[in-house]
């Protein structure tokens, strides 16, 4: 089942995506509701970001191949460190954004990459859950592209700006709700063009052990959103580029690259 938060006409609304149409849901997709017979074209709405979360979170260097590519291209004894723990981080909320959106490019960075992602929705608040317990507080799940900048921002001592600058996050185009997490591919193409694949079943740290672990210190709440790690290489972002994160079994989502005006 496929979830969308969209607008048409100033009104925004959420909607259960069936073919090229989205059916109006009524009540909460949180709590309860009802999908009622009124439906619009997908290309008459505005897809938004799937949630508007409290926190948006994440786990880095989460598979081994993007572990190499980034002890290449970076400080390699800082990447093994770093990938050593489980050391989830926040991506910030203001940089949420979604499908068709463009991602700006801050005139101050020299060097900005996308990345691929698969991404957790929670879907119940989830405070010391296991991680057998944890598909029951997910409500499904979305893809995302977790841009970042590390070229001379990769010395800084957070990612407030390297991986928080507003339009850094997108999200969507929808959340899937009945998928295996675990065996799924990310396809990242740049200008129509496949420049990584890799499988969720390369994942150091599975979905549901990222959900428990971040709930044992912090309580998650419906909405929130999780990355979970780039499979592979990144390539460099430039004004006219267009960027997909295709999940088969989910979607595809598509941003352009523009710079700051």
């Amino acid at each position: 089942m496929k979830l969308a938060r969209f607008r048409i006409d100033e009104w925004e609304s959420y909607g259960l995506v069936e073919g090229d149409r989205v059916r109006v849901i009524q009540g909460s997709i949180f709590g309860e509701y009802t999908v009622s017979q009124a439906s619009y074209p997908l290309e008459r709405i505005k897809l938004l970001p799937p949630t508007q979360p409290t926190s948006f979170w994440a786990v880095g260097l989460n598979y081994a191949a993007h572990i190499a590519h980034q002890e290449r291209a970076l400080d390699a004894e800082r990447i093994r460190r770093e990938a050593a723990v489980f050391r989830p981080w926040h991506k910030g909320v203001n940089c949420l954004i979604g499908h068709d959106d463009p991602i700006v490019l801050p005139p101050e960075s020299d060097y900005v990459h996308y990345e691929g992602e698969l991404v957790i929705v929670i879907g119940r608040p989830a405070r010391r859950v296991t991680p057998e317990e944890a598909p029951h507080f997910i409500l499904g799940y979305t893809c995302a592209n977790d841009v970042s900048s590390e070229g001379s921002w990769s010395k800084d001592l957070s990612n407030w700006r390297r991986k928080g600058s507003d339009t850094f996050g997108p999200v969507g185009p929808w959340i899937e709700t009945e998928v295996d997490p675990h065996r799924l591919e990310i396809i990242t193409r740049l200008n129509g063009r496949e420049h990584d694949r890799g499988s969720t079943s390369g994942m150091t740290y599975d979905c549901y052990a990222i959900v428990s672990g971040i709930s044992q210190f912090v309580t998650l709440h419906p909405g929130d959103l999780i990355l979970t790690g780039a499979p592979g290489a990144v390539e460099q972002l430039h004004p006219g580029d267009a960027v997909e994160i295709e999940i088969p079994g989910i979607g595809t989502l598509r941003n352009p690259v523009v710079s700051a005006e």
